[in-house]
Parts: C-alpha cells; sequence; structure tokens
C-alpha cells in the first residue's frame, strides 16, 4: 500500500466513524423524545387512575354504601 492510499484509508475511517456517530446520536435523540412523550403520557393516566380510586374510597367508605350492602345481603 503507497501513502497516498494510506492516507486516504484513514480519511475515510475517519469520516466513516463520524458518520455513524452522528447516525446514532440523532436515533437516541428520538428515542429520548418518544420516551418524553410516552411518559407524559402515562403520568397523565396515572393522575387518572389516582382520582378515580380516591371516589372509589370515598364510596365504599360511605356510611350509606355498608347500609346498601347490608340491605342487598339481606334481600338474597
Amino acid at each position: 500500500m503507497n501513502p497516498f492510499e494510506f492516507v486516504i484509508t484513514i480519511i475515510a475511517l475517519g469520516l466513516g466513524y463520524k458518520l455513524v456517530a452522528v447516525w446514532v446520536s440523532s436515533r437516541a435523540q428520538s428515542r429520548t423524545r418518544s420516551d418524553e412523550s410516552a411518559n407524559a403520557a402515562l403520568v397523565q393516566r396515572l393522575g387518572e387512575l389516582e382520582e378515580r380510586v380516591r371516589v372509589l374510597e370515598r364510596i365504599v367508605t360511605d356510611d350509606r354504601f355498608e347500609l346498601k350492602q347490608q340491605f342487598k345481603d339481606l334481600a338474597r
């Protein structure tokens, strides 16, 4: 291999490395953005579910609910 081919090979390898590094970096950024949007959706869903559980806890701990259950049990 003559010196000219060696220099061209080194330059090609350097450019190839840069190209792969940029490609990997852009994939990581796009993955991070999609993860953030998915996390935001999950946090919103979790908030909604927590509110539903609070409502159900209020209903179940209400005295009237227990009284209605007792009437249902008597009717059986």
